[in-house]
């Protein structure tokens, strides 16, 4: 009897362990259920925010974020779904003051090339959903946050970028700027094609990187895009009149990069400020160093002493408004015909924030101007015996206006693209400056030009300046010329060539194109 009773009593406890066990698999599985429907509403958080960002270039721009009561966010139902909801908010950039982000800031959004996610930036999704009643019938939740880094392609993508593949039409009679804000289909239904004129890429020059345009390329003959397949060679419009080589992958249609309005948010960060017409050279060494001239606080002309770099790697020059006591504005208008006139302008009234610039430099920079920089010598970092750059040190010419190539040539009075009477080019020797025309130029920058164009001042004027080495990579608003053909004035050979360092090496706060599509998420972390 004894022993019945024993068996009994142990088949109970066995009954009851086994049913607090089943209880529990399922209070278990009920919260791993939740656990991953919270990720999954963290992740539909992280969708609505990309699909925002595709369809509204400057939604990042703002700090977006799910709205907010009393300062907190207030979820939002996930489609379709009645028991998980998210929250998304935008973070504040590393070095945001006071780890704030701003609307309207973007130093405050996007990563800085102090940090290594430079370019991009980061928005957080938390995900709930219910898992089940507490011990007194309350509802709980289960939560879990996603932090995702969007990034898109930028200008230091691609060796080669145009927002219009049309001349400059401010050097164009007439200047038909709003007229020709259309791309290549556009105008051609709308016979714009004389009065904005294209100009082709032709078998002589060489373009070895990725490649974009927002427009359609015009070819002659049969130029080559690309070093390999793994250079995407993007013509959102595709391409007119020759056959091209494509090296590189064809890509037909694709995002809009377009240049932002202005570089003017450089001014904000510049750790060096200059005013008016302002001289740079670049020198190597330990630490690397700038020398030149500009106009001081009061308008007075002045040297500036040997100084290194700035901390932070930006140098802005900007309009004056004052020089030598008489107050003015920059009402300079540029020209590629009009032999040295825009040199002795920018001399007789150096308002414009036009910087000139040369050199050789082993630490990163970035040089900006709210009108016109200018090329007046090689720039150059340490490069193998081929030119390919070498070492971390990138640098970026950013302008309002034209980055331009200094080309002075003798000669007065006004030019036309066929016809620069006696115009020869000037050295060293006879230019009063004392800088010259530059043959075979090398160039170790990222350019962009926000407006206008990168251009090479009287391009159709003298004797060939043959090659034309840009490594790194070129950015612009509209085509600017830098010859007028094949064996002609200006630089006849472009040698373009992709510096593969853009890619984790950047400028100091180079700007970012306004796109229209293209955003992804790099990397999404708990």
């Amino acid at each position: 009897m004894f022993f019945a009773l024993m068996v009994l009593l142990v088949s109970a406890l066995l009954v009851t362990g086994a049913y607090v066990a089943v209880e529990g698999d399922v209070n278990l599985t009920h919260t791993s259920t939740a656990q991953r429907q919270a990720y999954y509403a963290a992740q539909a958080g992280i969708q609505v925010y990309l699909d925002e960002l595709n369809s509204n270039p400057n939604f990042w721009t703002t700090c977006p974020h799910t709205p907010e009561t009393a300062g907190k966010l207030v979820p939002v139902a996930v489609p379709g779904s009645t028991e998980e909801t998210y929250t998304y908010e935008t973070l504040a950039s590393s070095t945001a003051p006071g780890g704030t982000c701003k609307s309207g800031e973007p130093a405050t959004i996007v990563e800085s090339s102090t940090v290594t996610a430079d370019g991009t930036f980061r928005a957080k999704a938390t995900g709930i959903a219910q898992s089940g009643k507490g011990p007194h019938g309350e509802q709980l939740y289960e939560q879990r946050s996603i932090v995702a880094t969007f990034s898109h392609s930028g200008f230091l993508n691609y060796v080669f970028l145009s927002n219009y593949e049309v001349e400059d039409p401010t050097t164009l009679p007439g200047k038909p700027v709003e007229t020709c804000k259309h791309y290549y289909k556009y105008r051609k239904e709308h016979n714009l094609l004389l009065t904005c004129p294209s100009f082709p890429f032709i078998e002589e020059d060489e373009l070895k990187g990725p490649f974009h345009t927002n427009d359609a390329s015009e070819i002659q003959g049969s130029p080559e895009f690309g070093r390999s397949k793994k250079d995407e060679i993007q013509m959102d419009e595709g391409y007119y009149g020759g056959t091209p080589v494509f090296v590189g992958t064809y890509v037909k249609g694709g995002a809009t990069l377009a240049p932002p309005p202005t570089d003017e948010e450089l001014l904000k960060t510049a750790g060096y400020k200059f005013k008016g017409r302002t001289v740079i050279e670049l020198e190597e060494g330990s630490p690397n160093t700038m020398t030149g001239s500009t106009y001081n606080a009061k308008g007075e002309k002045e040297e500036f002493k040997k100084r290194a770099f700035p901390a932070n790697g930006v140098v802005y020059v900007e309009n004056a408004t004052t020089v030598n006591g008489t107050a003015g504005s920059c009402t300079i208008e540029y020209s590629p015909y009009v032999y040295d006139k825009n040199y002795e302008e920018e001399e007789a009234k150096p308002y414009c924030g036009d910087v000139y610039v040369k050199g050789k430099y082993t630490e990163s920079l970035t040089v900006g101007s709210q009108h016109d920089v200018i090329v007046i010598g090689p720039i150059e970092t340490t490069h193998e015996s081929s030119g390919k750059p070498t070492g971390a040190a990138t640098l970026g010419l950013i302008a309002n206006d034209f980055v331009r190539v200094y080309h002075p040539v003798t000669g007065s009075g006004t030019s036309t693209k066929t016809n620069c009477p006696g115009a020869t080019n000037q050295t060293a020797a006879t230019d009063p400056r004392k800088w010259g025309s530059n043959p075979n130029l090398v160039i170790d920058a990222a350019i962009l030009s926000t407006e206008n164009s990168f251009i090479v001042d009287n391009f159709s004027c003298g004797v060939s300046l043959k090659e034309l080495t840009v490594w790194g990579a070129i950015a612009q608003n509209w085509r600017g010329r830098v010859t007028e053909g094949p064996g002609l004035a200006g630089y006849p050979h472009k040698n373009y060539n992709y510096d593969e360092r853009l890619e984790t090496e950047q400028p100091p706060n180079f700007l970012s194109p306004e796109t229209t599509g293209g955003w992804k998420a790099t990397r999404e972390t708990e």
